[in-house]
Formats: C-alpha cells, structure tokens, sequence
C-alpha cells in the first residue's frame, strides 16, 4: 500500500477486535492504528499521522519529538501544535481519563472519514476503507443535496453511514459519548495584517514560497499539473527551488481555449523545468464509469478521466512520488468578481477617498460603470448585509428535492460566520470551504498522492488577513499574489487576465455521446428516486452559447449517476 491510514477505537469492551491486515502500526490505549502514511510516534498517547512542519520560514519537516510531548501538543484545543507546527495531518491523542482525540489539521490535505458502528467508531484516509458497493450504499438524499451545490456540502458524505471529519474539527469519543469540536476557525485569522501594499506582497510570497518549498522536499520526484494560470504557476515556481526532481504538465485540449501551451512554455522556461505536454482525447472517455468513484462525493466531471488515463500512461515512463497542482488557489486567494470588496471598505473605513478607489477597481475587474457597481453593492447589502448565501442551483432537481434542499440549508461550520465579520470574509471563508471538496484525486493506496499546497495553513491564514479590497487592486482579480510572484515569473502569466481550460472539451464530450448520456439518465437511478426531473432532457437542444448551461448539468446528472451505480453495485 502506497498510502492511506485506518483508526479504530473501541468503545465496548465486549467487541472482537476485527481481522485486519497485519498487526497495527500503533496501539495507544485501546487505540489501533494501520497507517501506510508518513507517522509520528510521540510515546505513551499521541501519533500524528500525515506530513508535519515546523512554523518558517523556513519551515523544516518534523519526523520525531521527545517522549512526552504529545500531551503538550494536545493540551487547550491543540492549540500550541496550531501555532507552531503545520501540514497535512490527522493527531490521535488519548487523554490520561481515557477520552481519545482525532484531530484533522485546517488545511484538510489529509483527508479523514469517520463510520460509527454499536461498540466501535472507525477512521480512514479512503472512504473505500469504511464502505463497500452494495444496494443502499448510495445516500441519494445527500447526493441531491450536492448536486444543488457545493455550499451544501457539511460533514455527510454521499456514502450512507460515512462522515467527513471537516478539516480543523476534533472528534473526541469519551465514555462511549461522541461529540465534535472546532479546534482552528478562520474567523480567528481575518483581522487586517495592517501591512503596505509592498510588505504585504512580499509576506504573501514568502510564505507561499516556503510552505510550497517545505512540501517539496517530502518527495524524490514531483509532477505539477500547470495550466499556465496564476495558480499553478505560483506552485511549480515555488517547489522548483527546492525539489530534487520536479516535471510540469500541460493538458491539451483539442479547441482554442483548452490550448494553453503558450503560458505553459513560458513558465517552464523561466522556471528551467521540462515540460510534458499532452493532448485530452475523447477515446479515453466511458460515459458509463464515475471518474473518481472513490472520492465521497459525486463531483468529479467526466473529462477528468482524460487526466487520469494520462497520469496512467506518464507513470510508466518516469518516477512520480506525487502530484502537485495549484487547486484551491482560485479561492484561497480571493478570486472575488462582487461588489464585498467595497461593502467592506465602507463598513471598514467609512466614507474616506480611499473608497473611491475600491470603486474603480471594481469596474476595471467587472467591466461594470460605476452606477451599476454602487446598486449592486447596496441590493447586496439591502438583501443580506452583505455576507455570503449559500448558493443553491436546483435546475434538473424534482419540486419536492428542490423544496426539501431549500429548507434544510447549509450545514458547514465555516458558513456559520459571528455577526461582526465583514461580509466579504464570510464569502472567503465559503471559497475556502468549497476548495477542500477535492483534495483526492486517486486512492492513495494505488496511486501517488496529489499535494495541493496552496491550502496549507499558513498560507491561507496569511490570505484571510488580506483585506478583500486589496485582493482586487488595480481591477485584477488575486491582485495581491499577482505582486507577490512579479519577477518570480513570466509577465505574460502575472497580468494574465483570461483563462482558459477544458470546459469546450467537457461540451464536445456531449456531443459525441448525447443519446447514450440521455438514456443513462432516463432509466437510471437519479430519475426513478425522483432526483432528476426529466423535463431537463426534454428540452429543446440550443445550438448557441446558451445552451450550455444546460448541457453542463446534464454531464454533471451523469456524473452523479454513475458513481450512484458504482455504489449500489450496479
């Protein structure tokens, strides 16, 4: 096994311990664990599972502590293990009165899934690990609640019985009790660095700079999945100066936008990396397969079967330990396209001539005149102060999903904001929140795992307090790590504005199988539960830029409902 981990905790004394593959790696106190993952054993009660580093920079991996040091590190909500330690990790403690506490670090890089059974609660980093294919294993209810959205995503899973433990959440088990606690919250970070425009750019990179760094040096070759987008240049620029062996990638798609080679050989150049560049083909596209049936929700889009054929076939022609990509970083660093950044100026500052500079930033990022921005600014004050609403897209839902999902809302912690947050740091805090929904690409056990090192926790402490106006500076959008990485990389991709990807190929995927995709959907699983309304297939094909909205969800109906087949065993 290449990687994952398996917790199991015991709640009554009278169960039988389960055959499992091999003795445990660790037992503390009743506690066993199964890890294939990077492990840290702090001796008599605490294992940190996952890659941990001290606070930079420079940030240095940590492999060992002192006997003892685990009651340090758990004690007041792990408090000092959140101050001066990060990564990617999950920390097993058992209290002296003999509570246990799982605790899963802010940056969610490691991800944690919790199944409770009488007598026994079980953690794994795969959801494979906790559940198998089978008639009633796909939890439909949850599975609409996704399909209206990402903001409804909380701790259920669309596997039935299985939990996510949401990043910087403990789950303490105590007396045969269960209950969670929020250890880390972003709301503790948002309040204004204070720092010039310069300061704050170069603290940006630094940080950037060192986190991406550190994580580089846990693995002997590293492929990064490059876009020519800000993002994942960013990464592939930060790892380069401290990987042993670093390779990009460049996905090709056959039409104008998914052509981006251009910005690509840009930065590899400036980077002195070599650069892989392949084309996305529609051979390597089965309607009929969910593209990551592993992962615990239905959100991985068809096309990106095209990614994994491709990693497939490069692993057998060079050593990859690990993939890296800039995901998550169009939230992490506030890609805002609203009118927050001037609510929270004016409720910030008040009425100074600094607004008015917010205002003009906001018509060059929208394109909006400056009438139009000022009544979206109040609509969107009037309407909720300002703060961020669950977005909720029912189309292609039946009435009574659609009415169900509308009054059950959302349940995350981080959309829960205290009431004197600015509203654009509730919208951040939603970003961030959306970016942890697919940190796994491939079971660890099989594959290389995939390293998004844009979410580590220091960076994104450091970007929530990031004003959001400053983010949107000069009308660009990430305007602060545009300046950050100036010099660091090409101009060509810092004052890049238009982006482009794989959605023309998403489209022609449709194209070419159109009446398979509609009579999976007619005789599947999403339509006889009453999940799709099929008057979604029923109308009329739109030839022009309109229509694509609706074949976006449609491809995204077939997504859900392969992977619900994958789990009811069909």
């Amino acid at each position: 096994m290449k990687g994952g981990f398996r917790i199991e905790v015991e709640m009554s004394t009278n169960r039988q311990a389960p055959e499992q593959q091999g003795p445990p790696t660790f037992e503390i106190s009743g506690v066993r664990i199964w890890t294939a993952e990077p492990a840290i054993a702090v001796p008599p009660r605490t294992v940190i599972i996952g890659h941990l580093f001290t606070r930079g920079p420079p940030s240095r991996r940590v492999e060992a502590f002192e006997v003892g040091e685990g009651d340090g590190l758990a004690a007041n909500d792990a408090q000092r293990l959140l101050r001066q330690y990060w990564g990617g990790y999950v920390m097993v403690h058992a209290d002296p009165g003999g509570a246990v506490r799982i605790f899963r670090d802010p940056s969610g890089l490691l991800p944690c899934y919790v199944r409770r059974d009488r007598g026994r609660v079980t953690l794994a980093g795969s959801i494979t690990d906790l559940a198998n294919p089978a008639p009633g294993s796909a939890n439909l209810d949850e599975i609409a609640r996704i399909l209206a959205g990402g903001d409804l995503r909380g701790r259920r899973t669309c596997v039935s019985d299985v939990e996510e433990l949401i990043a910087s959440e403990c789950l303490v088990i105590d007396k045969g009790e269960l209950r969670t606690e929020q250890y880390w919250s972003p709301w503790d970070h948002v309040a204004s660095s204070g720092l010039g425009a310069d300061d704050m750019a170069d603290a940006l990179r630094r940080t950037i700079a060192d986190c991406v760094g550190a994580w580089a040096t846990c693995f002997p070759s590293i492929m990064v999945g490059v876009s020519g987008g800000l993002d994942s240049s960013i990464v592939a620029a930060s790892a380069a100066n401290m990987a042993k062996r670093l390779t990009c990638l460049n996905l090709v798609s056959p039409d104008f936008d998914g052509d981006e080679r251009r910005y690509a050989r840009a930065l590899a150049e400036s980077i002195g990396t070599l650069l892989i560049e392949e084309h996305r083909e529609l051979q390597d596209i089965d309607v009929t397969v969910s593209a990551a049936p592993h992962h615990p929700w239905p959100v991985a889009p068809l096309y990106k079967q095209t990614n994994e054929a491709i990693h497939r076939r490069l692993l057998g022609q060079l050593p990859v330990d690990a993939f890296f990509s800039g995901n998550g970083g169009d939230g992490i660093l506030c890609g805002v396209r609203s009118a927050v950044p001037f609510i929270d100026r004016l409720l910030a500052e008040g009425p100074r001539p600094s607004l008015a500079s917010t205002l003009y930033d906001l018509t060059l990022l929208t394109g909006a005149d400056t009438k139009t921005v000022l009544k979206h600014g109040w609509d969107r004050y009037r309407r909720n102060r300002g703060r961020h609403s669950p977005l909720i897209n029912l189309a292609g839902l039946g009435k009574e999903v659609g009415r169900k999902i509308r009054a059950e809302g959302a349940s995350h912690p981080w959309l829960d904001a205290p009431d004197d947050i600015l509203p654009g740091k509730t919208v951040h805090a939603a970003f961030l929140m959306r970016a942890q929904k697919g940190i796994e690409l491939y079971p660890r056990a099989t594959m290389p795992p995939h390293i998004a090192p844009l979410m580590s926790q220091p960076i994104i402490e450091a970007c929530l307090a990031i004003p959001t106006w400053d983010w949107i500076a000069g009308g660009q959008n990430r305007a602060v790590a545009r300046k950050a990485f100036e010099g660091c990389l090409p101009e060509l991709i810092t004052a890049r504005t238009q982006k482009g990807g794989p959605g023309d190929f998403h489209l022609s995927i449709y194209r070419a199988h159109r009446s398979a995709l509609h009579d999976r959907l007619r005789g599947g699983i999403l339509a006889e539960s009453g999940i799709l309304d099929l008057a979604l297939l029923d109308t009329p094909e739109d030839p022009s830029w309109r229509g694509t909205d609706r074949i976006d969800r449609i491809l995204t109906f077939v997504a859900a409902e392969n992977w619900a087949r994958y789990w009811e065993g069909n």
